[in-house]
C-alpha cells in the first residue's frame, strides 16, 4: 500500500491530518457552543452551522483560482493556514457578541478556501500523468489522514472541555472556548509540518500558468481541454447526489440513533463505543494485519506485540463492564472515520491486485460503484425501519420500539466503503483530468459540488420528519441508483477524458 509513493505524500498526509483535527474538533462542539454561549435555539444554531459549512466548501473556488494564477499552491496553503489559525484564536476568546463569532467564522472560511483545494492539488502534482493507479492509491492514503484527524477530534473536544471545567472551574461556554484553542494548536502543528518539510513536495509546488512539464501534465488542445471540463462538470453533478445521501449521517441517521436505537448494549458491543476498547480493537486488527503481511521478522514481531496488547486490554475491559451499558447517540459519529482507517488498506490493496490483473476500474467507474454501494447502505435502513412509527407520530419524543445498534453500524460501514470508492477517487479524477492551468479552480469546483450536496442534504432531510421512515430511506436508495445509472451512460466519454 505504501510502496512507491513520494515522500511529499506523507508530509501532506500529516499536514492535512492536523488541519482536519482542528477543523473537526471545532465542528464537534460548534452547535453546542452557540446554544450555551448565546442561548440560541436549535434552529438558529443549526442555520448558522449550515451557512458556515456552505462558506467552507464554496471558498475553495476562489482559493484554487488564486493558486493557479497568482500565488502558487504552497504560498496559498501557507496563507490559508495562518488565516485559519487567526480565526480559531478569535473563537477561543470568550465573547457575548455574535458579531465576533461571525467575523471569526468568515476568517476560518476564507482560510479554509485558500488551504483545502490546493493541498489536494499538491497531492496530485506529486505524480506523473502516467502514474494513474498509483495516484489513486496516494489519494486513498491522503484521505486516511483526513479521517485519522476526524476520528480523534470529538474525543479531544470532549476530553479537554471536561478536564478544564473540572480542574479550573471554567463555565461550559469557556470549556468550549478552550476547545477552539485546540483547533488553533492543531492548525499551528499543521503549518509547521508544511513549512519544515517543504523540500519533499517542492517539485509539486508551482503556479499552474508557469508550468509546462510533459512528465507531469499532458499538453492539451482546445477541444481536449473542453472535453475534460465537460467530464469534470459531469462528475461534479453526480457527486452532488452522493453528498446529499452521505451527509444524512449528521442529520437523519443521528436522529435515528437518538430516537429509534437501543442505547443499552452488551459488553462486547460497548467496546466499539468505548475509547479504550476501540483502540484495543484497532491494535488487534492493524497489528494482526501487520504481523500477517509484513516480510521482515521485526515488523511481524511489532505487529504481533501490538495485537497482544490489544487482546490484554480487551480482556481487562470485559471484566470491568456490566451486562447492560449505555451509549450516547453522538458516539455513532466515530464509526465513519474509524472504518476509513481500517478499510483504506484493504481497498487500496484490492485495487492494486486488480491493477496487476489488468482489471482495475477507471476512476469514473469507481465513482459509479460508490454510488451503487451508497444505495445498498440505505437499503439496510429500509429494512431497519420496518414496523417503526414515523417521526411525525412521535411528536418530539422517542420511540418505544427500538432496534439494535448494529443496523446503524452496518449502514455506516457500507457508507464508508462507498465513500472510499468515491471521495478520494473524485479528488484523483480532478487531478488527472483538470487542464494544467485550471487544477486549483477545478479542485475548488469539486468542493463546490460538495457544498451543493450539503445544502440538498438539509433540504431532503426535512422529509425524514414528515414521511414514513421507509419512504425517506427508499428515496435515498433511488437517487443513489439514479446517479449511478447516469454516470454509466457517460462512462465511455469520462474514460476518454482521463486518457
Amino acid at each position: 500500500m505504501f510502496k512507491g509513493h513520494p515522500k511529499g505524500l506523507y508530509v501532506l498526509f500529516f499536514t492535512e491530518m492536523w488541519e482536519r483535527f482542528g477543523f473537526y474538533t471545532m465542528l464537534a462542539i460548534f452547535v453546542y457552543y452557540m446554544q450555551e454561549n448565546f442561548k440560541w435555539d436549535a434552529a438558529t444554531a443549526t442555520n448558522v452551522y449550515g451557512l458556515f459549512l456552505a462558506g467552507v466548501y464554496i471558498t475553495p473556488l476562489i482559493g484554487g483560482w488564486l493558486a493557479d494564477n497568482v500565488l502558487g499552491y504552497g504560498k496559498t496553503i501557507t496563507i490559508g493556514a495562518i488565516v485559519m489559525t487567526i480565526g480559531y484564536v478569535m473563537m477561543a476568546v470568550p465573547t457575548s457578541s455574535p458579531l465576533q463569532l461571525y467575523i471569526a467564522l468568515f476568517v476560518v472560511s476564507v482560510g479554509n478556501g485558500l488551504f483545502k483545494a490546493n493541498i489536494s492539488v499538491l497531492v496530485g502534482n506529486l505524480y506523473a500523468h502516467t502514474q494513474g493507479s498509483l495516484k489513486d492509491a496516494g489519494y486513498n492514503i491522503f484521505y486516511m489522514g483526513i479521517n485519522i484527524g476526524a476520528f480523534y477530534a470529538p474525543m479531544a473536544a470532549a476530553g479537554i472541555k471536561k478536564f478544564l471545567m473540572e480542574n479550573f472551574n471554567l463555565t461550559l461556554a469557556e470549556g468550549y472556548n478552550a476547545g477552539f484553542a485546540v483547533d488553533a494548536a492543531g492548525m499551528v502543528i499543521s503549518l509547521l509540518i508544511f513549512i519544515v518539510f517543504k523540500k519533499h513536495y517542492a517539485n509539486a509546488d508551482y503556479k499552474a500558468k508557469d508550468r509546462d512539464n510533459s512528465d507531469v501534465d499532458i499538453v492539451l488542445t482546445k477541444p481536449q481541454e473542453k472535453e475534460r471540463i465537460i467530464a469534470l462538470m459531469t462528475i461534479f453533478a453526480i457527486v452532488i447526489f452522493f453528498w446529499m445521501a452521505f451527509h444524512q449521517n449528521g442529520s437523519a441517521l443521528s436522529l435515528f440513533a437518538r430516537d429509534y436505537t437501543d442505547v443499552f448494549v452488551g459488553k462486547f458491543t460497548f467496546l466499539l463505543f468505548d475509547v479504550i476498547g476501540l483502540h484495543a480493537i484497532l491494535f488487534i486488527l492493524l497489528g494482526g494485519a501487520a504481523a500477517f503481511v509484513s516480510k521482515t521478522a521485526k515488523a511481524k514481531g511489532l505487529g504481533g506485540l501490538l495485537a497482544v496488547i490489544g487482546i490484554i486490554v480487551i480482556i481487562i475491559k470485559l471484566n470491568l463492564l456490566g451486562d447492560h451499558n449505555e451509549i450516547a447517540p453522538e458516539q455513532f459519529q466515530s464509526f465513519n472515520p474509524m472504518f476509513i482507517v481500517l478499510l483504506t488498506p484493504i481497498i487500496v490493496g484490492w485495487f492494486a491486485f486488480l491493477n496487476k490483473k489488468g482489471k482495475e476500474p477507471s476512476s469514473p467507474a469507481k465513482i459509479g460503484i460508490g454510488m451503487i454501494i451508497t444505495g445498498l447502505a440505505y437499503i439496510i435502513m429500509v429494512f431497519a425501519v420496518t414496523g417503526l412509527p414515523s417521526m411525525l407520530s412521535l411528536a418530539g419524543g422517542s420511540s418505544s420500539i427500538t432496534v439494535s445498534a448494529y443496523w446503524l453500524m452496518g449502514t455506516y460501514f457500507t457508507l464508508t466503503i462507498a465513500e472510499l470508492h468515491l471521495s478520494p477517487m473524485g479528488l484523483s479524477f480532478v487531478s488527472k483530468v483538470a487542464p494544467p492551468k485550471m487544477k486549483g479552480l477545478m479542485m475548488g469546483g469539486w468542493f463546490g459540488a460538495t457544498a451543493v450536496g450539503n445544502y440538498l442534504s438539509g433540504f431532503v432531510g426535512r422529509f425524514y420528519q414528515n414521511w414514513e421512515l421507509w419512504q425517506f430511506f427508499l428515496l435515498l436508495v433511488i437517487t443513489s441508483f439514479f446517479a449511478a445509472i447516469i454516470l454509466r451512460l457517460f462512462l465511455k466519454k469520462l474514460k476518454r477524458a482521463t486518457g
